[in-house]
């Protein structure tokens, strides 16, 4: 359950069909055990803690995770350079009452849980008071860096010392320089002022050009306005099926997919009310699931339309660890909410999978 990694030393001196075919096994070979996790999934994965003591073996009660209490979030793992995760960070703060801090987490301390429904859950035993005294997990800097920084720190140095000697030298020619550019400001000063005159005189001439040619447009553009309210009410009138996508400066046309109708024990879908009193806090960050409950994205953003409602929602897809994600807008109509019955547990499922959302215009924000 460890080991999310694996590494591969390639050495390039060697060479010849033999190498090739002795190197080859472990690439494309490497199947994903229905235990094991992925470093997507676990990064941003809860971890909750128990009082009781918790036996991974032993299924537990579909929303047993409600009797525990929520301590924080997994941001980052640490991967020896073997592959073995040796533990996770942890930010915590909520649970504690305080701003949010990393601290580490072995994973031998890490209990993965299965409910009755399938789903799987990180408990940990621990304490408020074990936390509050937890060391806070600070990045080490890479000895790369440290190298680099004292070097710049030293050729500061030398360079403060030659600068000094310079500007000792160069004060008498500063004055000198002084004294002729003051001759030269006050020259320059009187060719200004002759020439805002002049400016002033061409500009008023060519205010009055702009004030006729600017009733004119303005006749134009309200003939262009009438035409082109006339044009988008027929538009209107036409529309199918399809719907928008802004991506920068062009508007791309592309079929909207039909809101699913999944159902899942201890869900309900959520109501036009339920959805009102959602936040962008609640739905921000929330997976995105297809009808097979697999996961297809997360929510990114939402975009609100001109009467204050969520009209579109950019989807976070593909990628790896954050890095080479796609968004991609979709209209908030594409979406089903489901709100769990008991708890403030929401899951939002699209009829769509992730390659189909990634072949979907890329959106860039207006």
């Amino acid at each position: 359950m460890k080991r999310f990694l694996s590494t591969t030393a390639i050495v390039l001196t060697m060479s010849g069909a033999a190498f090739a075919d002795a190197h080859s096994e472990g690439f494309g070979n490497v199947a994903v055990e229905q235990t094991d996790f992925l470093a997507s999934d676990l990064i941003g994965m809860r971890i909750y803690n128990s009082e009781a003591e918790v036996d991974a073996a032993t299924p537990v009660a579909a929303d047993a995770e409600q009797e525990w209490d929520d301590i924080g979030e997994i941001n980052d793992i640490i991967v020896t350079k073997d592959g073995d995760v040796t533990a996770v960070i942890l930010g915590i703060g909520g649970f504690l009452g305080m701003g949010e801090r990393d601290v580490s987490i072995s994973m031998d301390k890490i209990t993965i849980l299965n409910d009755e429904d399938g789903d799987r859950f990180l408990v940990v035993n621990t304490s408020k008071e074990m936390l509050e005294q937890a060391p806070e997990f600070e990045r080490p800097m890479m000895e790369g860096e440290a190298m680099e920084g004292e070097a710049m720190e030293g050729e500061a140095m030398t360079e403060t010392g030659d600068n000094a000697t310079v500007v000792d030298g160069a004060e008498t020619e500063t004055e000198e320089m002084a004294n002729e550019v003051e001759a030269e400001t006050d020259e320059m000063a009187q060719d200004a002022e002759n020439a805002a005159e002049n400016v002033e005189a061409e500009t008023e001439e060519m205010a009055n050009e702009v004030e006729a040619e600017s009733e004119e447009m303005a006749e134009e553009a309200d003939t262009m306005m009438e035409n082109a309210e006339a044009e988008t009410e027929e538009a209107v009138n036409e529309a199918d099926a399809n719907t928008t996508v802004i991506t920068g400066d062009e508007t791309v046309e592309r079929d909207m997919l039909p809101r699913p109708e999944v159902e899942r024990e201890g869900y309900e879908a959520a109501e036009a009310g339920m959805i009102e009193q959602l936040t962008a806090e609640d739905l921000e960050g929330s997976y995105v699931y297809g009808a097979n409950d697999e996961t297809v994205g997360e929510i990114d953003s939402l975009l609100l339309g001109d009467d204050g409602q969520i009209d579109r929602v950019v989807i976070n897809v593909g990628g790896f660890l954050g890095l080479g994600e796609k968004p991609v807008a979709v209209t908030f109509d594409e979406l089903q909410v489901l709100k769990n019955v008991e708890g403030d547990d929401v899951r939002i499922y699209i009829d769509s999978t992730e390659e189909r959302l990634e072949s979907q215009p890329e959106y860039e924000a207006e």
